[in-house]
């Protein structure tokens, strides 16, 4: 038993060398709200767009961080403006033709007046450029900038949904050159439904793909129409080509797209379904995390459903391509439990990866460990130059008056925030031995533990309690369903010490590991 307990550390000491960095980051800025949208990455740094409340007079405004690979500020700075109230919620930062980032971006005046365009950045932070447009109905209807893309002529193509004369939504479409000059305005919209949330891909023959849902959902209360629409565009707006999803499907839009090598289409999405109400009469639509390909002449190859029980809903909002054609797609999950349960709401969330034909290969989920409800939700996501990937979003503890934090968190190549989170995925606790069912990193740490537990019983209670060295206990988190997941245990409350995390399934003491707390 010895040999093999050294050779199992003579492996994880191999696997050590040229590790990726993972980590797992939460930060408050401004006056109590952050939320993290965007992001880029480089070899030498991460740069990410969101927005928080200034210091000055607690209005929203934009938030540029700049950290270094490990997570660690270098600077952050807030767009500060006597005459506009700006926001960023769309993940749409990168990288442009000379160098700067841009992202799209929303503002009101002090009239309320709301006007849509793009922001554009040097990499020290500070804002070289800005150009902003009102609705093309009309300048007093609502405008929501969701994507912008650098096109291959050094102009600006900007997606948005606006408000119609309807009183629904349209699709507006924003070509400008590079000193903010107009060069195309189209709109997309039908009467009977509403159309919103785009996002946009430039093609290598400056044409555009533009992505958006189409849905009936605020007109009718039960038999839902629900689609994802894409449609290219020449550089002059001409319509190209026009694909739709199936009507009897509920697929919900386009939340993102990418062009795979072949030259086919793959869709970061959600599948819907509906859930009957008590009379018959209503229905609530609910989504399940979704993806799905089409070949280049736009014909369906395969779909992908991570099914969640009837109570839950969940999608994808990212999806990236690897070099050997397989997909990561990111998302959101939000569990619903009875009410009696202390902790009936948790949202969290969920990285995939799926092989080039759409089978799934792995799947990871993250959960925060609270004693109430909670809202970890991301926004947008990006590989990193060293093989892993990054991913922002926002931790909000619901109900605690505690503020909106910004949530960034690394991965390594296998989708771990545990650094060997996939050997023991997918593997009965009983094949392996216990110190393997639990895995702790960091260890030292000082502020976060996060927790790899692979449990295939999705019906039992797991209590995570974290004791001092005389057994008494100290913290205890609960959650009502278990996957391949990392939990992640605040603990930065703790004194500097030796402490021991159990870990219990219906009461019973299935676990338990030391950690040291600095």
């Amino acid at each position: 038993m010895k040999l093999i307990y050294i050779l199992l550390g003579c492996f994880f000491c191999y696997n050590s060398i040229g590790q990726i960095t993972t980590f797992n980051k939460r930060m408050q800025l401004g006056d109590g709200n952050t939320i993290l949208t965007s992001l880029e990455a480089t070899d030498s740094y991460y740069y990410v767009t969101g927005f928080v409340r200034d210091t000055i007079n607690s209005g929203k405004t934009t938030l540029f961080l700049k950290t270094d690979t490990l997570g660690q500020i270098i600077f952050s700075k807030i767009l500060l403006d006597s005459f506009y109230t700006n926001e960023t919620w769309a993940p749409s930062l990168q990288t442009n033709y000379d160098g700067a980032l841009i992202l799209s971006a929303y503002r009101y005046d002090n009239q309320l007046k709301m006007m849509g365009g793009v922001l554009k950045y040097n990499t020290q932070g500070n804002l070289v450029w800005s150009s902003f447009y009102t609705n093309p109905h009309s300048w007093n209807y609502s405008i929501r900038p969701d994507d912008v893309r650098a096109t291959l002529d050094s102009n600006y193509i900007i997606v948005s949904s606006i408000h119609s004369p309807q009183g629904a939504s349209d699709i507006g479409i924003l070509k400008i050159d590079s000193d903010g000059n107009e060069e195309l305005n189209i709109t997309r919209g039908t009467i009977d439904h509403v159309e919103h949330t785009p996002c946009v891909y430039v093609d290598s023959d400056n044409s555009y793909i533009i992505g958006y849902q189409q849905d009936n959902l605020s007109g009718v209360n039960i038999n839902y129409t629900v689609r994802s629409k894409l449609e290219k565009i020449d550089s002059l707006g001409n319509s190209v080509w026009v694909y739709q999803s199936p009507n009897t499907q509920q697929i919900h839009g386009v939340n993102d797209l990418i062009k795979s090598k072949d030259g086919g289409w793959v869709i970061a999405s959600a599948w819907g379904s509906e859930r009957l109400g008590a009379t018959g009469t209503w229905s609530t639509p609910i989504q399940e995390a979704y993806v799905y390909k089409l070949d280049s002449s736009r014909n369906f190859l395969w779909g992908t459903k991570f099914h969640s029980d009837a109570l839950t809903t969940a999608n994808f909002q990212k999806i990236v391509a690897l070099e050997d054609s397989s997909l990561v797609a990111f998302g959101t999950v939000v569990r619903l439990y009875p009410q009696p349960n202390p902790i009936y709401n948790i949202i969290h969330g969920r990285i995939v990866k799926l092989s080039p034909n759409g089978d799934s290969i792995w799947s990871r989920e993250y959960e925060y460990l609270n004693a109430a409800n909670s809202a970890y939700t991301i926004y947008d996501a990006e590989r990193t130059p060293d093989g892993g990937f990054l991913i922002c979003g926002e931790a909000n503890i619901i109900g605690t008056g505690v503020h909106q934090q910004g949530w960034l968190l690394k991965l390594d190549e296998e989708g771990c925030l545990v650094p060997g989170c996939h050997l023991i995925s997918g593997v009965l606790p009983t094949q392996k031995p216990a110190a393997l069912n639990l895995l702790l990193y960091p260890n030292p740490t000082t502020d976060y533990l996060n927790v790899h537990y692979y449990n295939p019983s999705l019906q039992e209670d797991l209590s995570f309690r974290v004791l001092d060295v005389q057994g008494r206990l100290l913290k205890e988190y609960k959650t009502y369903d278990q996957s391949d997941k990392t939990y992640i245990l605040p603990i930065y409350d703790l004194e500097a010490g030796v402490y021991i995390l159990e870990l219990r399934q219906e009461g019973a003491l299935i676990g338990s590991e030391e950690f040291l707390k600095g």
